[in-house]
């Protein structure tokens, strides 16, 4: 049966590799991959890329994921495409390396609407059009799980993602549709850009298997974890054994 899939955020690192990783896995020429994109460029860029099997599948749909009127304007576009929706993947997410002193108001309910309350009521808004058997993914973080103190308020928008997906399951009972968190720890990706060797080689010495995860090992987890229907209101750690040195 064909499924109806949605990432957001889907263009780049992350999203990207799951959103490849989905039409690698898609036998049925009828699925729909819907992607929310922020940046033109990466969407002329993942179109060089695609197969002409896989862009018969894909659309592209244009939001601003940080705020309510642009989840509101997707969520519009998507039902267009799709009245009935399978897999949703809550991939957008945004932090600040900001001292805690220098927060200010705007900053501060930005990032948690972004990471936490956009993603919410996204999920409010679609419940209604989930099949039975419907899987929904937020993309968390070990910074949720652990004290981050390179950004206190990612922590915090992530920690909030993490029991959000434990207290959904009460909202969707009877509607047989799973929900999970993800959270990896640090991932290879274009959000790494200007690191420092010396944080690279600070942080790799805290983790068992000494380098960042690939985008591509965290897809593969986020693929199992909807393909395995008694995974259900659990938070899923990838890690590479982070913090055991």
């Amino acid at each position: 049966m064909s499924k109806t899939m949605i990432v957001t955020s889907g263009t780049s690192g992350i999203g990207k590799a799951i959103a490849y990783k989905l039409l690698s896995e898609s036998k049925d020429s009828s699925d729909k991959l819907i992607i929310n994109y922020f940046e033109k460029d990466q969407v002329e860029q993942m179109l060089t890329e695609l197969s002409d099997k896989d862009k018969l599948k894909v659309t592209f749909v244009y939001a601003d994921m940080s705020t309510y009127e642009g989840m509101e304007s997707f969520v519009e576009e998507v039902l267009k495409i799709s009245p009935k929706i399978d897999w949703l993947v809550c991939n957008t997410a945004i932090g600040t390396y900001k001292k805690f002193e220098e927060y200010d108001y705007d900053l501060w309910d930005k990032i948690l609407r972004t990471n936490l309350s956009v993603p919410t009521f996204m999920i409010q808004k679609l419940k209604p059009h989930f099949n039975n058997g419907g899987k929904i993914i937020l993309m968390g973080s070990l910074a949720g799980a652990l004290s981050y103190s390179s950004s206190l308020v990612y922590s915090v928008s992530k920690a909030g993602v993490h029991h959000l997906a434990k207290c959904l399951l009460k909202e969707f009972d009877g509607q047989n549709v799973s929900i999970n968190a993800i959270a990896p720890s640090f991932v290879e990706t274009p959000w790494q850009n200007g690191r420092s060797q010396e944080s690279y080689d600070r942080i790799n010495k805290k983790i068992n298997l000494h380098r960042f995860a690939q985008p591509e090992e965290v897809a593969k987890l986020v693929y199992d974890t909807m393909t395995n229907d008694f995974i259900n209101g659990t938070l899923l750690e990838i890690t590479g054994g982070y913090d055991y040195f």
